[in-house]
């Protein structure tokens, strides 16, 4: 009996911590987003940044890597930048892996967003296609290179994604289409 209580107890307070978390920080923190991104910005080494991204892209693309969906890319070199964080990563295929460049080189293509259009792409709440008519994604350069890589980003399986991310982005989203919905700006 006191092994029930002790799991009816740890069940309770796991829901209330959970409750929390969905209802009062994850909203505070989509509203806040781009203070607190900037600050994570520049505290959290480039280093680590980039590794992190890296390691979630090629998650995104294995399945395309190996079913060689991604040979288009190999030699050209994609841009990726958070307006509002003033961040960018620079992304080529070597045939095997997506890579992360160090150095800004001529870029055929150039993905722009803030933070928040991002996240409702990457959490596929909201399709590229959407963001970009109402001119939150900016695709400049080579369009059918934009274009070609677009169409794979609508294709991402999301649930390949780290739990922890997945959640994240899944909650961060939720919170920014309610603040939509409810006539407040995501920018």
């Amino acid at each position: 009996m006191l092994t029930n209580n002790r799991q009816t107890i740890r069940q309770i307070l796991e829901q209330s911590l959970q409750r929390t978390v969905d209802h009062k920080l994850i909203p505070k923190f989509a509203s806040h987003s781009q203070h607190a991104l900037n600050l994570l910005h520049r505290i959290v080494p480039k280093p680590l940044q980039d590794h992190f991204v890296l390691y979630q892209v090629n998650t995104l693309a294995k399945e395309f890597i190996e079913q060689g969906e991604l040979d288009f890319l190999t030699g050209k070199i994609v841009k990726f930048e958070i307006t509002d964080l003033n961040a960018c990563w620079f992304f080529t295929f070597d045939g095997q892996a997506l890579k992360m460049l160090t150095h800004a080189g001529d870029h055929q293509v150039c993905f722009s967003a803030n933070i928040n259009a991002l996240v409702l792409m990457a959490s596929q709440k909201v399709d590229p296609d959407t963001l970009f008519f109402k001119r939150e994604l900016q695709i400049t350069g080579d369009t059918e290179l934009g274009l070609e890589i677009k169409n794979l980003i609508d294709l991402f399986d999301i649930s390949q994604l780290n739990g922890i991310v997945r959640y994240g982005l899944d909650k961060w989203s939720e919170a920014l289409l309610g603040e939509v919905r409810h006539g407040q700006a995501t920018a």
